[in-house]
């Protein structure tokens, strides 16, 4: 049954623990999201290409939950309710700016406006930068820009520039410039470094010795976010997965080199390593391409493990109880021996792969939203809305697991109840607007500096910017 839970959760300082355990040293974070990764495209959770060796092999050695929810279809609000633990965070929106020299307001005006990260919101970095950690953010999403609101927490804050001929930088560049840093940093103090990685995001393309692992065919490559042209085929599907599986594969090895510079350094032994993802990508699943056009189950699904460090304890352990990405920022706090704020909704997923928890597994609900869309998601049931035209779909996720075959209308008490916690759901959502609309004179004196040309050309070439 789906309930409407929203779990505030506290945590154990180390003052509180039993004085004849061992106090370990705070481990140091190295928080891995992959833009655009896809659960089901994974070898690690059973996709029958090799795209994820190294994921694998790190799952054997770590925690791999293995149905982990995104709180978004699309990067912004994803890794909103995830710094913040929160499914709605505040967010500063119709924020004016100055016009934007050289760009085209027809096409760009929707990205000129793009909503900020409130400074109200108390974020994971923040939390972990006053207990004394060091804390860096390399940023490779433009969303993520000097004026989004992301880096609060962070002491270095970096939007990566673009590698040579490419729409990001690749995930060689973002490994060397965590290394750099990594050398120079105070080793007498526990950091905390969040990658953001947009491999496999696209535009899909792999260097050709992945393309020659996974054979593309002859199809087209034609990207867009939702329905693709009427001409688009089972070819061009087929060009379009095996160009994102490569692309996978290419990450996977990216990982892998990093993984062992950090061994070679002797860094791993305190150190968790956290990777995740955003959001998933649809490949024709739902007659569509991309992400943030639906709330369907290929995009809210993502990959979620932990390994290294104190994790290594509980190694090789699969966790089924369906988590969320607002769960990771109590559950690091907890692992740092912090006590969790009362502002963050999520609940620390420790007890789960410590089995420390007391009675049945606590029901966690997700609840995604972007645009006009909703879903509600727990361990049996999927439920999505459409504001515009107050359409509930229900799955039945145990029979349908891709979520392809809608049962409501044999189902119409389990669809009241979805329509009402969505109702529920969409009170907390506009009074989170409320108080982020009473926030934005404050914070923002009426107006915030504009994105910069380049944040908005590579906004662009991602596939954000709809003509």
């Amino acid at each position: 049954m789906i309930l409407l839970i929203l779990v505030l959760t506290g945590c154990k300082s180390r003052a509180d623990q039993d004085s004849t355990e061992a106090v370990h040293e705070p481990p140091s974070f190295v928080f891995i999201l992959v833009d655009a990764l896809r659960r089901d495209h994974v070898s690690l959770y059973g996709y029958p290409k090799p795209t994820t060796p190294f994921l694998d092999e790190l799952g054997q050695s770590g925690v791999v939950f293995d149905d982990a929810l995104s709180q978004a279809p699309q990067t912004l609000n994803s890794t909103a309710s995830l710094f913040t633990s929160h499914s709605f965070p505040l967010l500063l929106k119709g924020v004016e700016h100055d016009p934007i020299p050289g760009v085209a307001p027809e096409q760009k005006e929707q990205w000129a406006r793009t909503p900020r990260l409130a400074a109200a919101n108390l974020t994971l970095a923040e939390v972990l930068q006053q207990a004394g950690y060091q804390t860096i953010a390399l940023f490779n999403n433009p969303h993520h820009h000097a004026t989004s609101g992301f880096g609060q927490g962070f002491d270095r804050v970096t939007l990566l520039d673009r590698d040579s001929g490419q729409a990001y930088a690749r995930v060689g560049s973002v490994a060397a410039a965590f290394l750099d840093w990594h050398a120079t940093r105070d080793h007498d103090r526990p950091y905390f470094a969040y990658l953001h990685l947009m491999d496999p995001h696209n535009p899909y393309r792999p260097p050709e010795k992945y393309r020659k692992l996974f054979p593309a065919g002859k199809g087209r490559y034609i990207y867009v976010n939702g329905a693709p042209e009427p001409s688009f085929n089972a070819a061009d599907l087929e060009t379009m997965k095996a160009l994102y599986d490569a692309e996978i594969r290419y990450l996977d090895d990216g990982l892998r080199a990093l993984r062992d510079e950090l061994l070679r350094r002797g860094d791993l032994e305190d150190t968790v390593i956290v990777i995740t993802a955003d959001h998933g990508e649809e490949l024709m699943d739902h007659e569509g391409l991309g992400h943030g056009k639906t709330v369907e189950l290929e995009q809210l699904r993502i990959p979620m493990l932990l390994a290294g460090g104190p994790v290594s304890r509980t190694a090789d352990t699969r966790i089924e109880t369906p988590v969320r990405n607002l769960d990771l920022a109590p559950t690091i706090v907890e692992m740092a021996g912090l006590d969790t704020p009362g502002d963050f909704e999520g609940a620390s997923l420790v007890p789960l792969f410590e089995k420390t928890a007391s009675g049945p597994d606590a029901p966690r609900i997700s609840y995604a939203w972007i645009s006009r869309l909703r879903s509600l998601t727990s361990a049996e049931w999927h439920c999505t809305r459409d504001l515009a035209t107050d359409r509930l779909k229900l799955y039945f996720r145990p029979d349908d697991p891709t979520g392809m075959s809608d049962v409501a209308d044999d189902n119409p008490g389990m669809a009241a109840l979805c329509l009402r916690e969505l109702d529920l759901m969409e009170k907390l959502k506009i009074e989170s607007e409320k108080k982020a609309a009473a926030l934005k004179a404050v914070e923002t004196g009426s107006r915030l500096p504009p994105e910069s040309d380049e944040v908005l050309d590579q906004l662009e070439a991602l596939g954000y910017v709809e003509e």
